[in-house]
């Protein structure tokens, strides 16, 4: 009868800190693969999206998906360190604070990377074809920031700074959360130690 019933097993193992290590870490490896083919098939829909188009968008387009590359791979990249350092974190009296605080240095990296990249991106498409630059900047981003910047030089200069600020806003946001984490599990720690 003892064999028939595995739930035992399943909940000490779900309690074991390797367990979400491991789960998140494989998480944000898919992740990573399902941003990079996202990223391949945004990419290719921009390309179709120009044909036929005069030399100044080709070319505005051009710079634009080559940084849009750039942020992806670094998107991908800081995926995949943090996967890692996930996996590698040690066994502690927390299970999940650890792997949370990671996480949220990880939303804080991703965000502020590709939001700095796709905003100069951005910035540098309005200037070559001004307020048509927000058809392909949607097709890549959900950024919503830049919809008053205009269509002008300050307008893609204000995209640009605008974007710049916001991504660095969300990192210390991200990075204050992660913190946050750390701390509370701190003051658990040393509240049960003072008794």
């Amino acid at each position: 009868m003892q064999k028939y019933l595995f739930m035992k097993k399943v909940i000490d193992a779900i309690s074991e800190g390797e367990f979400f290590r491991k789960a998140v870490a494989i998480f944000l490896r898919v992740l990573a693969l399902v941003i990079t083919i996202s990223g391949l098939v945004a990419w290719v829909v921009i390309w179709k999206s120009i044909s036929g188009d005069n030399v100044q968008t080709i070319a505005g387009v051009v710079i634009f998906q080559l940084l849009f590359i750039f942020a992806i791979y670094m998107v991908v990249h800081a995926l995949l360190i943090r996967a890692n350092d996930i996996s590698a974190l040690p066994d502690g009296d927390y299970t999940v604070i650890p792997i949370a605080s990671v996480f949220f240095k990880l939303c804080g990296e991703v965000y502020a990377a590709f939001g700095a990249v796709i905003s100069l991106a951005g910035g540098i498409l309005i200037w070559f074809i001004g307020g048509n630059a927000f058809y392909f900047i949607r097709k890549v981003s959900i950024f919503k920031h830049g919809y008053g910047a205009g269509s002008d030089f300050l307008g893609g200069l204000s995209f640009i700074v605008g974007g710049w600020l916001v991504a660095f806003f969300v990192l210390v946001v991200f990075y204050f959360l992660s913190e946050a984490v750390v701390v509370m599990a701190d003051i658990a720690k040393n509240t049960k130690k003072g008794r």
